[in-house]
């Protein structure tokens, strides 16, 4: 039975973006984006609750004819599949907002696959990447749906950023032998403790042993990954980049004290990574015959600032003795204030804060000898609220340029994967991301450095 194809699909379809979740903290900031940046693009809203889903309606000035059309209350994911299905039915893009997603995130994938909705979300949870690639990867190819996760903070600057800067480095033949990113902000005081959820439920599957099982079930599952294992780094290449411990290191390139970042963008990377390998085993950056780079991804401090870097420090520390065990995860979830020394709250930053902060990252990909890098730079607004809705659009209209006439440049048709492996290569992503207000800069140097608090 043959599949139409993304653009007969498309052509059928009266809604561009679903937002679901669009009452939530960050789903509103999307949907907003794409209202106010996108009015050529018809926007759907989902949601549980019909009082909340319609204030979000009156407050972008939709009329009754466009709420009609338009807004779809879904109260129980679980139990109403084919609710949430018909929801899903007449849209191109679902964008999923609603976390945490080992929670909630199954159910609302499910619903797109089936619907053949092409999905995006905010997920920066590894083992929900793994869980959504076994229940409905194969399923996705088949019905020929993308499912991209990490479409926002985490993981898309360390992803393309690193992806760009190898690119960079193939354009002068040269392989790349290890990668380096580093996340700074600056003004950024607090986030919502959504995020902070996601991280407590993330860290202690982590330290349970849940996520080496479930990479144990994906490796059972997908033998074309081991089939398609990159060769060992030959000995001669440089050990580049060089990873902190336990304590701080420092960056004298740019003059950071550094620590490394507890977000998922190495998983998504080195995730990325293999799935591009095993889709495109011939692939000239990442294809089966390419010996995988080293990585590390790291958070930047002021270097003079040694106090910053402890409470860091000791706030971590407590953060993962207690996400280890399930009472200690019962006190994070409680207190996300206290144990985070007020940085996620459950009102989240104002206005105010989000329009002062701002955020750059520093990729460095590193060839095989020490004289031979490539670098970028990721500079952006305030990045949980401000940046992740410019991020995850841009994602969105290229997939939607995927489904015009000669508009495709996307690594692949179809499947469940992650920013780095089905962007990676597309041009127009970078550009659609530029035009938002977040920049990719191919640099010589990074002489330009923004103080990081």
């Amino acid at each position: 039975m043959s599949v139409a194809s993304r653009k007969e699909r498309y052509s059928t379809r009266e809604i561009d973006i679903i937002v679901h979740g669009a009452t939530g903290f960050t789903g509103k900031r999307v949907l907003t984006h794409v209202a106010k940046h996108h009015p050529e693009l018809n926007v759907a809203v989902c949601g549980r609750s019909l009082e909340k889903l319609t204030a979000v309606a009156n407050a972008l000035g939709w009329d009754e004819s466009k709420c009609k059309s338009s807004v779809f209350v879904v109260s129980d994911i679980v139990n109403e599949n084919a609710k949430l299905v018909d929801a899903f039915s007449n849209a191109k893009v679902v964008i999923a907002c609603a976390g945490p997603y080992r929670q909630c995130g199954l159910p609302v994938l499910k619903a797109a696959v089936e619907a053949r909705a092409d999905y995006l979300d905010l997920c920066g949870e590894p083992q929900f990447f793994d869980d959504a690639l076994l229940s409905f990867d194969r399923e996705a190819r088949a019905a020929g749906v993308l499912a991209c996760h990490a479409a926002a903070f985490d993981c898309v600057p360390a992803e393309l950023g690193a992806a760009l800067a190898e690119r960079e480095l193939l354009k002068n033949n040269t392989s790349c032998a290890g990668v380096e990113v580093i996340h700074t902000m600056q003004n950024i005081s607090r986030a919502n403790a959504t995020t902070w959820h996601a991280a407590v439920d993330g860290f202690h599957a982590a330290a349970s042993g849940e996520l080496v099982k479930s990479r144990q079930k994906v490796t059972e599952n997908y033998p074309e990954f081991k089939a398609t294992k990159p060769p060992s780094r030959p000995k001669e290449w440089e050990k580049a980049p060089v990873s902190p411990g336990l304590l701080p290191g420092h960056n004298e390139e740019l003059g950071l004290r550094t620590m490394k970042f507890v977000g998922a963008d190495a998983s998504a990377i080195r995730s990325s990574w293999r799935y591009l390998r095993s889709r495109k085993p011939d692939h000239p950056r990442k294809g089966a015959r390419i010996p995988e780079p080293r990585l590390s991804v790291l958070i930047g401090m002021d270097a003079k600032d040694s106090m910053s870097a402890l409470k860091v420090m000791g706030y971590g520390a407590t953060f993962s003795l207690l996400a280890r065990y399930k009472w200690g995860c019962n006190m994070l979830h409680a207190n996300p204030e206290g144990f985070s020394g007020g940085v996620f709250t459950t009102g989240g930053p104002t206005q105010e804060e989000l329009e002062k902060g701002r955020f750059t990252t520093y990729v460095t990909a590193f060839g095989p000898s020490s004289d031979l890098r490539a670098r970028v730079k990721v500079s952006g607004p305030e990045p949980g609220y401000i940046a992740t809705p410019i991020l995850i659009v841009s994602l969105a209209l290229t997939i939607l340029d995927a489904g015009k006439a000669d508009g495709n440049d996307l690594s692949f048709e179809s499947g469940v994967t992650l920013p780095g492996a089905l962007f990676g290569d597309s041009e127009k992503v970078y550009d659609y991301m530029r035009n938002g207000g977040v920049n990719f800069d191919v640099v010589d140097d990074f002489d330009d450095l923004q103080s990081p608090v």
